[in-house]
C-alpha cells in the first residue's frame, strides 16, 4: 500500500483509502518508482492553518501541505536520485518513505463544490499534488507548473479517468 491514511477529523469517507492508494501508486509508477510510501493525514481548518504558520510562516488555511523526506538536487526528481531514495527505505513497511502530507477536509470540500466535482475526486487530486511534491516536482515557475500539470494528466489517464 503506497499510503498510510490517518483521519484527524471525526468524519471518515468509506473507500477513500483505496482511491488514494490508486492515485499515489499511479503517480509513483509514472515516475518509474516502485515500493514507495507516503503518509496522508486528513485534518481540519485549524490544524492546517497551524501547520502552515509553523512550517511556512503563513498564517492562513491552505488545502494541502507536503513534507518531503528526501531533498533532491535542483532540477531533479525522485527518478534521478536512486541513492537518496534508498536511504529512506523503511524496513518496517518494506518501502521507501517519501514524506508526509496534510490535507484540509474543509478546503477540499469547498474546492470540490467550487469546481463542480466530488469530494473524493478533490481529495484524490490533492493527494496526487502532494505525491508530486514528495517526488521533487514544484510549481514556482510557469515551466514547473506545466510539468506538474502534465504528469497529473498522465496520472489521471493511467487511472482510466477523464475528470
Amino acid at each position: 500500500m503506497p499510503i498510510d491514511l490517518e483521519w484527524a477529523v471525526p468524519e471518515t469517507i468509506p473507500g477513500l483509502e483505496k482511491l488514494l492508494n490508486r492515485v499515489a501508486d499511479a503517480c509513483f509508477s509514472l515516475e518509474g518508482l516502485e515500493a514507495m510510501h507516503m503518509s496522508v493525514r486528513i485534518v481540519d481548518g485549524d490544524a492546517i492553518r497551524c501547520l502552515n504558520r509553523t512550517m511556512r510562516g503563513i498564517d492562513r488555511e491552505t488545502d494541502v501541505l507536503s513534507f518531503p523526506a528526501v531533498r533532491y538536487r535542483p532540477g531533479t526528481t525522485a527518478r534521478d536520485n536512486p541513492k537518496k531514495l534508498r536511504r529512506e527505505f523503511d524496513p518496517s513497511i518494506g518501502q521507501i518513505h517519501l514524506g508526509d502530507c496534510a490535507i484540509s477536509l474543509p478546503r477540499a470540500r469547498e474546492q470540490a463544490a467550487e469546481y463542480g466535482h466530488s469530494l473524493e475526486r478533490e481529495l484524490g487530486y490533492l493527494t496526487a499534488h502532494s505525491a508530486l511534491h514528495l517526488m521533487g516536482y514544484d510549481h514556482m515557475t510557469d515551466v514547473d507548473k506545466r510539468k506538474m500539470r502534465n504528469i497529473r494528466e498522465k496520472q489521471r489517464k493511467r487511472q482510466g479517468r477523464s475528470e
